[in-house]
C-alpha cells in the first residue's frame, strides 16, 4: 500500500494545533456547565452565575427570604429553594 504525503505549511500546523486547543477548552468549559447544573446546591458565585445576576441582587434576595445554608464559612444555596423563591414572587 502506498503511503500519500501532502506537506504541510508550519503556519497551517500552529494554526491547526490553536484550533484543536480552543475546541478542548470549549468542551471542558461545557462539561463544567452541564455538571452544575446538574447539582442541587451552588456557590453564590455559581447562582449568580446561573441566573445572570449580581452579588447586590442575592444579597438582596436574602433579605426577602431566600434561605442558604452555611457550611464551614461556605455559603451554599440549594435550586429548590431559588425556584421556591422566585415563585413566590411570580405574578
Amino acid at each position: 500500500m502506498a503511503n500519500l504525503q501532502i506537506p504541510i505549511p508550519d503556519t497551517f500546523q500552529d494554526e491547526l494545533k490553536m484550533m484543536i486547543r480552543n475546541a478542548a477548552a470549549q468542551a471542558i468549559e461545557e462539561a463544567v456547565q452541564r455538571e452544575n447544573l446538574a447539582k442541587d446546591w451552588m456557590t453564590q458565585k455559581e447562582l449568580q452565575a446561573w441566573l445572570n445576576v449580581s452579588y447586590g441582587t442575592v444579597q438582596v434576595w436574602r433579605g426577602l427570604g431566600l434561605k442558604v445554608a452555611t457550611v464551614q464559612g461556605k455559603t451554599l444555596v440549594s435550586k429548590q429553594e431559588v425556584n421556591r423563591f422566585l415563585e413566590s414572587y411570580q405574578r
